[in-house]
């Protein structure tokens, strides 16, 4: 049978042992339980006669870990134990950890399903970097931290740099001790049970593409498309997630605003060329939005280079040429509306500028665009070349699930219009015009990739339509207004919204009434 084991790591003194102890006595009292010491504080370990203990020294764990690990399969192959508690060494590394328990014959004998990091406030911004690569490779292996209080009632704790080792981690804090509970105690499920599931979704799956069948909808056509326009947008992701991340590890933060003029048409100006020469998304141009308006810069340049940047930036630029077979005039479209919708709705917060606008206690909403920095004593190139490669798999797969639900999404649109609806005929243009702004709201894809995705619906929609999709998505969509009401008050965020929405609308109409500017989608579509 195999036992579960909990692993409980951070630094000397961080309350490892205080942890254990408290577990121990308010939740796992009727338990018998093995504690794995490989660091002994000052503070004892309660002694009960369900909990047993095997102490290791630091020695010995560098001296001999796999003889270590030999020991504790012996006493487990020996007496009955329902859990392990192990109080890891917070210099160790945690690779060390992983080479004794999780292979071999320990495998068999004991399964690691809790992995927590115990901090105190006052020594996470000091004691984590000075601790180096071990206490970076625990917090990168931890399903979640602990954050404990040193005395101080209403200390506020700041967890950035565990979120830069880790993005995905759950952090507590004292007051937060039944959430912690909760989250430690959620059982996961069992290998069996995966096998189980996975069996009655090859049943389901067989009997929904039976059904599908049946009603003429091909699941084989639906899957070649999905997985055609995929395989085009994920190259321009990943080129788009590489040159963000490393313009959020390279750049300095405070660059752009001491670039900024203070005047009204000189920093238009400069939002715009800011914005086509910084290839970052959407969600790394609103952390720098916030830090413009704190700064001072003017409401209406901030606001232009926030809806600009992620529309005009040469990753759009190429991603919307290859999409659209290299034509120039979507290119030149998308680029000069969205300049256009940019400059308008910034020159708007020229008439009753915003005032009191910011959240007095805004919380930094975690995603893959957030800053990540390194410590004085870790910066080195290679050290930055791994954050750069963390920060851009973190980002790809944060944004990539917008970008295959949008691909789903939009491969069900293409299979299930009417094939009369071709060029706007089977609906008035403004219909067809709020239902791409609204696709693109709700998909919320990234504006690296979001080309392909509009490509792959405009042989049934208008150019226009197709337009407003490509200038208001990066704009303003479901993430943008999550992130920006985590810093700004909802009457800022709907006043934005809806002066956005209205710009784009009628700039997109008017050029529809234009003739589109006579856009045909590709040469072969031309000549026909």
């Amino acid at each position: 049978m195999t036992v579960p084991a909990w692993v409980i790591t951070g630094l000397l003194d961080s309350g490892k042992t205080t942890l254990i102890n408290r577990l121990i006595e308010e939740k796992l009292d009727e338990l018998d339980i093995l504690v794995l010491q490989f660091e002994s504080g000052e503070t004892p370990l309660t002694e009960q006669e369900r909990v047993k203990k095997l102490v290791f020294s630091k020695s010995q764990l560098e001296r001999a870990p796999l003889d270590i690990a030999d020991t504790v399969i012996e006493y487990l192959n020996s007496h009955s134990t329902e859990l392990i508690l192990i109080e890891w060494n917070g210099m160790e590394h945690f690779h060390k950890l992983e080479e004794m328990f999780l292979q071999f014959m320990a495998k068999t004998v004991m399964s690691i399903e809790k992995v927590v990091y115990v901090a105190a406030d006052t020594g996470i911004q000091a004691g984590i970097p000075d601790a180096g690569a071990a206490a970076f490779s625990q917090i990168a292996g931890s399903d979640c931290a602990y954050i404990r209080s040193e005395g101080r009632e209403h200390g506020r704790v700041k967890p950035d740099l565990l979120y830069n080792c880790s993005p995905d981690i759950r952090v507590y804090t004292d007051r937060k001790w039944e959430r912690f509970m909760r989250d430690i105690f959620h059982v996961r499920m069992q290998p069996q049970h995966f096998l189980l599931m996975a069996a009655a979704a090859a049943v389901l799956f067989l009997l929904t593409v039976s059904s599908l069948d049946e009603i003429g909808f091909s699941f084989g056509r639906y899957i070649s498309v999905y997985l055609g326009v995929f395989l085009q947008a994920a190259p321009f992701l990943l080129i788009g997630v590489l040159l963000s991340s490393l313009i959020q590890v390279c750049l300095k933060p405070d660059w752009i605003q001491r670039k900024f003029p203070e005047k009204i048409l000189a920093g238009q100006l400069f939002a715009v060329i800011a914005g086509f020469c910084l290839p970052v998304c959407d969600c790394a141009s609103i952390p720098v939005f916030k830090s413009l308006v704190k700064k001072g810069v003017p409401m209406p340049a901030a606001v232009t280079f926030m809806l600009v940047s992620p529309v005009i930036n040469p990753v759009v630029i190429l991603s919307t040429w290859y999409a659209f077979n290299g034509n120039y005039q979507m290119i030149a479209a998308r680029c000069g509306l969205g300049v256009l919708c940019a400059v308008l709705c910034g020159f708007t917060y020229l008439f009753k500028p915003p005032e009191d606008y910011l959240l007095e206690n805004a919380v930094p909403l975690q995603n893959a665009c957030e800053n990540y920095s390194l410590p004085a004593a870790a910066d080195s190139r290679l050290s930055r070349f791994f954050l750069i490669m963390r920060h851009a798999q973190n980002e790809f797969f944060s944004v990539g699930k917008f970008l295959l639900t949008g691909i789903f999404v939009s491969t069900l649109f293409q299979d299930f219009i009417p094939q009369a609806v071709t060029a706007g005929s089977g609906a008035a243009p403004w219909k067809a015009l709020l239902l791409m702004m609204g696709l693109a709201f709700v998909l919320s894809l990234c504006s690296s990739s979001d080309a392909v995705v509009a490509r792959s619906m405009a042989a049934s929609l208008p150019a226009g339509a197709v337009l407003g999709f490509l200038v208001f998505g990066p704009m303003m969509d479901i993430k943008n207004a999550a992130m920006l009401l985590s810093g700004f008050k909802s009457a800022f965020v709907v006043r934005l919204f809806v002066t956005a929405f209205l710009v784009c609308f009628l700039v997109m109409m008017l050029f529809m009434l234009w003739g589109s500017g006579g856009i045909e989608y590709d040469a072969e579509r031309k000549r026909n």
